[in-house]
């Protein structure tokens, strides 16, 4: 009550401040004005600095959700040693190496194995390709993770590669001698006519000319992408080490055909023909692309930003991502300078070689064990729950809903690769391995809900940029919306974001609205803020 009659007092003794403030708020738009009267009563002029009294300014909270904590115990035996000493030696997350092992994973088994994730039902098959990434700040190595990780494949290829060419060597050779024999034969063939004699038997040599295999790809033509797998029937694994480019490039007008390529690609299964004037009709029976990469938080927030607000682009691509991990970064960091475990490495490239070995005419074909059956169905109940109950948002709700077939395929992968030396017994797949796949989505569903939070809720993030700017004395004691946005500081370079950001401030009492000046100019005033003394750096 003192500061609302300390206030009453001094717009009565100068009736010209509360004019020209009724009159700014008669100019200004509908929520301005109301955040402007809601102001009024506790405004502080300059003579009532000291009958005026801040209220204590709430916390703002942490920017992100929270997320699980990476346990070693979700990954496959097999690549345990090998995840665990990439992220000891690079002093990073373990859920990085863990995301990128399992990316690689997918990519090495792609169309050569399946799973039937229902018991009866052997119509609906699983492939375990999958999509995904790490998003990690710049400085976290993200590239060194995907290189160290990808490292057991380009092995692979690089075999492939000098096979491929021993191959062409001696297809080469081959060509040389059937045109001596042709030319033999043509010979032959021309004195038995002349001497009318029975011609020689044309000799039957066909051959087809050896193929490329590949198992990973970065940055291919789609045309170009559509004849590797052509050539590879069992998929590739497309390796970029930064999503937000490839991610640009499907945004760019005139790529909707390369768009709609890779939305059937994600599928596994999906059969895919381009016809075009000039090279003629390429038919693939089945499109399978795994994909991994990675991306800094602030790309992620802007493409998903503009990906979910716009509606020709929100066609569900992202949501396709389904290993993403945001992991919580520490600031802590120690020398580790010793060799790297060559017994688990040499493990986990193992792995990969015994499984991208497999042949896609022939695909293993897993279902679940029992108790690994009825654990399936529970997990897909409660899934169904969650994706029908209208509660999440449109955009969280397609995410989950693509757990429906990631919880079958990460069960197949984790089998797979402890049973890498033995795959000619493996069935079905087994109830620990089962409880893996469904804990991996209950840990992936807590990163899910940190990607999408930053987007739901962009205000909350602007805010919480502005406070750090606030706190850092950054600004002024008395700043406008203009003082801020002219930075071009993330989050908040344009007006309206600076006004969102402001507007959370407010309600958490970091800032509240000036009173206009007496005798200020007329016209609009300018809008301007004051800040909490509480909410400097070290006064929180």
């Amino acid at each position: 009550m003192r500061e609302i009659e300390a206030a009453s007092a001094y717009f009565r003794q100068h009736p010209e401040a509360g004019a020209s403030v009724l009159a700014s708020e008669a100019k200004q738009p509908a929520g301005v004005a109301a955040e402007r009267k809601a102001n009024l009563v506790t405004a502080q002029s300059p003579d009532l600095s000291g009958a005026l009294q801040w209220p204590d300014p709430e916390p703002l909270g942490p920017e992100l959700p929270p997320v699980q904590a990476f346990d070693g115990q979700l990954l496959p035996e097999a690549l345990r040693g090998f995840v665990s000493d990439v992220a000891e030696r690079m002093q990073v997350p373990p859920d990085l190496p863990a995301a990128c092992a399992i990316l690689a994973l997918a990519g090495a088994v792609n169309r050569r194995a399946v799973i039937q994730p229902k018991r009866e039902d052997a119509e609906w098959t699983v492939t375990p390709n999958l999509w995904g990434g790490i998003i990690a700040p710049p400085g976290w190595l993200k590239s060194p993770v995907l290189g160290t990780v990808a490292r057991c494949l380009h092995q692979i290829e690089a075999r492939w590669g000098c096979e491929f060419e021993n191959e062409v060597a001696e297809f080469e050779g081959w060509k040389q001698e059937r045109e001596l024999r042709e030319q033999a034969w043509k010979e032959e063939y021309k004195r038995a006519i002349k001497k009318n004699l029975p011609p020689p038997v044309k000799p039957d040599e066909s051959r087809a000319a050896p193929v490329a295999r590949r198992l990973i790809v970065n940055d291919p033509t789609f045309e170009k992408l559509h004849e590797i797998l052509r050539d590879n029937p069992a998929g590739v694994l497309l390796l970029r080490d930064e999503l937000s480019g490839w991610l640009a490039i499907l945004d760019r007008q005139g790529r909707e055909g390369e768009r709609a390529f890779f939305l059937e690609a994600w599928n596994g299964d999906n059969p895919f023909t381009i016809d075009r004037i000039g090279r003629g009709s390429i038919h693939v029976p089945a499109c399978c692309v795994s994909l991994v990469g990675g991306i800094q938080p602030a790309r992620l927030r802007q493409y998903l930003d503009e990906a979910l607000n716009n509606t020709e682009r929100n066609d569900g691509l992202f949501q396709r991502f389904q290993i993403l991990v945001w992991p919580d970064f520490k600031s802590g960091w120690q020398l580790v300078d010793r060799p790297a475990n060559a017994e688990a490495a040499a493990r986990a490239a193992r792995v990969y070689e015994s499984l991208a070995e497999l042949s896609s005419d022939a695909p293993l074909r897993l279902k679940f064990h029992t108790a690994a059956q009825e654990l399936f169905y529970a997990f897909w109940a409660e899934l169904e729950v969650k994706v029908r109950g209208g509660n999440l948002h449109p955009a969280f709700t397609s995410h989950l809903s693509k757990y429906r077939s990631l919880m079958p395929s990460l069960g197949l992968l984790f089998e797979l690769a402890d049973s890498a030396e033995r795959l000619g017994e493996v069935t079905a797949v087994s109830l620990p391995h089962a409880r893996q796949a469904a804990a991996w989505c209950e840990y992936l569903e807590s990163h899910a809900a940190r990607i999408y939070g930053c987007v739901v809720s962009p205000e909350l993030h602007a805010a919480r940029q502005l406070g750090e700017r606030i706190r850092g004395a950054a600004l002024p004691d008395t700043f406008s919306l203009r003082d801020v946005y002219q930075h071009h500081w993330a989050a908040l370079d344009t007006p309206g974001a600076v006004r969102e950001a402001v507007e959370v401030l407010c309600a958490l009492k970091w800032v509240r609205l000036a009173p206009a000046k007496a005798g200020s100019a007329v016209g609009r005033p300018s809008e301007c803020y004051q800040t909490n003394p509480a909410c400097r750096e070290g006064s929180l």
